[in-house]
């Protein structure tokens, strides 16, 4: 299927509005292609165009077909529609590309963090996006380091912590979009300078898609866990401990039972959320490996049976919990 449709994107009232005439009359310019198989003129299915409904006869064209159909208006209109379908192709052309941007972006943005109040993207995400390699990426790291508005450290990039992070080097979007720019104007091939130069334009739209809904989505892991802490009574679920007038210190914490990062199709889901105290809390991720690893309900049960083996209750509950979310979990996930 992807064979057979690809390069057939433009929509018969698109290419009307581009020839600036009514879709009805350009079936009839297609109907005149169709009637005499001995002219000069001709529209081949599957070169000019594919049937998108053959009942309907609605057809997606490609750029070879709107060129084919453009040269017989122009012999027959008393004024030159060239320069009208060729801005229209290199508009449809640049929207095409601008989407495949826009889908790469949404495709390598899982790094995308928050730090200094910036977002900040891995420089392998960075690579990916940007279509280039490793090695060329640090040449133009270097090449804008010596111009008159290099890269700033914590605002343009920064190296994390390597132990929290696989790449160690970040990009802040305003670094990102100085790498995008750089290369749209020092890359040889002409489609890759095109690719970079829009990136930055496309960029601002599909991150702020991207954050915005990021954002929408840590108000309802935040909303749950509020619930989830007013449901337990804001009361430990394995020491029974809260904060009282006894118990000053007490702070408690909702923990996901599923870790947040490894199955975020349930980060909002109270189910998926228990109240611990913040020392509990902690001690299970230290007995786990840190708060990095991934955990599901099968390593609390474990870790209550070891420290809390009294807590009888709890595990009942959690079984429970691992009946109705096991089921959701992807057969490919690892525990």
């Amino acid at each position: 299927m992807t064979k057979k449709t690809s390069g057939f994107t433009i929509r018969g009232a698109e290419l009307a509005s581009a020839l600036e005439i009514d879709p009805k009359e350009l079936d009839k310019v297609i109907t005149f292609f169709d009637s005499d198989p001995n002219d000069q003129w001709e529209l081949r299915e599957n070169d000019h165009f594919i049937y998108l409904n053959k009942s309907l006869q609605e057809r997606l064209f490609s750029e070879q077909g709107a060129y084919a159909i453009a040269k017989y208006m122009d012999e027959k209109a008393t004024k030159s529609i060239w320069a009208r379908i060729t801005e229209f192709i290199t508009r449809h052309k640049e929207k095409i590309r601008n989407a495949f941007i826009s889908r790469k972006i949404q495709e390598n943005c899982s790094s995308l963090t928050v730090r200094n109040n910036r977002h900040f993207l891995s420089n392998k995400d960075v690579i990916n996006i940007l279509g280039t390699s490793p090695a060329r990426l640090n040449k133009a790291f270097d090449e804008i380091r010596r111009s008159d508005d290099p890269m700033k450290i914590h605002e343009d990039f920064d190296d994390f912590d390597e132990k929290e992070h696989k790449s160690p080097r970040y990009y802040s979007l305003s670094g990102f979009y100085k790498l995008s720019q750089h290369l749209s104007k020092q890359l040889t091939a002409k489609d890759r300078r095109g690719w970079c130069a829009a990136i930055e334009v496309v960029g601002k739209k599909t991150f702020k898609l991207i954050i915005d809904e990021q954002t929408a989505y840590q108000k309802r892991i935040n909303s749950a866990m509020d619930a989830v802490k007013r449901r337990d009574g804001k009361r430990c679920q394995v020491t029974y401990m809260k904060r009282d007038k006894y118990n000053k210190s007490v702070e408690i914490v909702a923990h996901h039972i599923y870790s947040q990062e490894h199955y975020p199709h349930l980060a909002a889901c109270q189910d998926n959320l228990i109240s611990l105290t913040k020392e509990i809390h902690i001690d299970f991720h230290t007995w786990n490996g840190g708060f990095h690893k991934p955990c599901t309900v099968d390593h609390l049960i474990h870790f209550v049976n070891e420290l809390h083996p009294e807590n009888y209750e709890v595990v009942l509950r959690l079984n429970k919990v691992k009946q109705m979310l096991d089921a959701q979990q992807p057969k490919s996930k690892a525990v």
